[in-house]
């Protein structure tokens, strides 16, 4: 098994969307910089009543959306390349195993896109902190409650990744598994406030994959979870997605 993994982490660092995806992913630093910085500028120009009701860019965290699409397609491409290009046949020649497969890009996915994912989310918050300074603009304004915010985020990047890897094995299509992503991660949260009475509505809406890093740093204002509960759903919906892929490699043909 330890020889897949590797093999399998040699395929995703001579890959060259992986570098693509990873560069636009760590520039998302210097973005987010620059939006606090344009935050920063245009808070010393407003008038104090432009103050009181002031948006601006933000505190640049908000690219952390930008990473996390990314690190999805990242985990999306490391099995739908393989398909798309014919390779999955030589790959399976090398290892007949399928599910054993799929189970050694599982870690080398994870360990990528958590590394990744709490290094740009750190230095992301860290970085627009240090340029905004002392002004009160967006929600992270200290350490002690914008650390576990990102650090969460970091976390939610890595899961959404696998879930994304397991369900791009069962559908063998990059336009596909996005289209479910999408529809997974943007669309899914706003129906059970639509369609359904509280308390209802929170509870299916809180166990959804982007509900969870709010749970999980306590960040969110109304939570049905607690952060273990948070953590353990995350682990969840991983476990789910991976058993599906397996489910799919195991009676497929190539």
């Amino acid at each position: 098994m330890i020889d897949v993994i590797a093999s399998e982490a040699v395929k995703a660092r001579s890959v060259r969307s992986t570098h693509i995806l990873l560069g636009f992913s760590f520039a998302a630093i210097l973005v987010g910089g620059l939006m606090a910085l344009i935050s920063a500028d245009a808070w010393d120009a407003a008038t104090p009543d432009e103050r009181a009701h002031f948006g601006g860019l933000g505190d640049g965290t908000s690219v952390l959306t930008v990473v996390q699409l990314c690190l999805m397609t990242f985990g999306i491409l490391t099995t739908t390349s393989e398909y798309s290009t014919g390779m999955i046949r030589t790959t399976l020649v090398a290892v007949p195993a399928r599910k054993k497969l799929l189970l050694a890009k599982v870690p080398v996915v994870a360990a990528i896109t958590l590394i990744a994912g709490e290094v740009i989310a750190v230095a992301t918050f860290f970085l627009s902190r240090l340029l905004i300074g002392d002004r009160p603009i967006g929600s992270l304004t200290t350490v002690d409650t914008g650390l576990p915010v990102v650090l969460a985020e970091g976390l939610l990047m890595m899961v959404i990744a696998v879930i994304a890897l397991g369900l791009a094995t069962l559908i063998r299509s990059t336009a596909g598994t996005l289209v479910t992503m999408a529809v997974l991660l943007f669309a899914l949260p706003m129906l059970p406030r639509m369609l359904l009475s509280a308390p209802w509505d929170d509870r299916i809406a809180s166990v959804l994959p982007s509900e969870l890093a709010g749970q999980l740093s306590g960040a969110a204002v109304e939570t049905a979870l607690s952060p273990v509960g948070a953590l353990l759903a995350m682990a969840g919906w991983a476990t789910a997605a991976t058993c599906l892929g397996l489910a799919a490699i195991g009676r497929r043909d190539a």
